[in-house]
């Protein structure tokens, strides 16, 4: 004998199986229910980190530019001063302490010099090689300029020291060694 055989026989069996069934559907909408809150909550609290990570972002970089408007301040008013006078060395003297306070606002801040100095071995994590030459100054692999400083925050490397390395010896010194 079916479910409807059955239930055709015994009426009370089939409402209780409309509400079972209704129960079932009732339970399910629930979930659905919950499950698109729960997404909603989810893409809210994506939205709201992306705003405060700009935020941050922003506060960051306003931190740093105000503390370097005091420079741009000085720099506009040399630029005016060179334009007035024929005084080299007082002209040379205000742009010292311009470049002063600009480097102790970055030291402030963490920022630091890569050292890339002739001689010293080349590191890839530091240093960028724009092109090799031969050297009888300095072993291949090493430093023979830099070309552009390189800067790190703290631990991190913001720019790559651009430097030029040795090849090793030019062609007509490796003969004659």
């Amino acid at each position: 004998m079916t479910m409807q055989e059955q239930d055709a026989e015994h009426p009370e069996h089939q409402s209780e199986h409309l509400t079972e069934a209704e129960q079932l559907q009732r339970e399910l909408d629930e979930w659905k229910d919950l499950a698109a809150r729960r997404l909603a909550d989810l893409e809210n609290m994506r939205r709201r980190t992306a705003l405060e990570k700009q935020e941050l972002h922003l506060r960051a970089a306003e931190h740093v530019i105000t503390k370097m408007l005091p420079v741009l301040d000085d720099l506009h008013a040399a630029a005016e001063a060179a334009a007035a006078t024929q005084d080299a060395a007082a002209l040379k003297t205000g742009i010292d302490m311009i470049f002063a306070k600009a480097r102790q606002i970055f030291e402030e801040a963490g920022v630091r010099v890569v050292d890339a100095e002739p001689g010293q071995p080349f590191n890839v994590d530091m240093h960028e090689s724009l092109m090799h030459a031969p050297s009888e100054e300095h072993p291949e692999g090493h430093i023979i300029q830099p070309v552009m400083r390189g800067y790190q925050l703290n631990d991190r490397v913001l720019r790559h020291a651009k430097v030029i390395t040795s090849a090793g010896l030019p062609p007509h010194s490796q003969t004659e060694a």
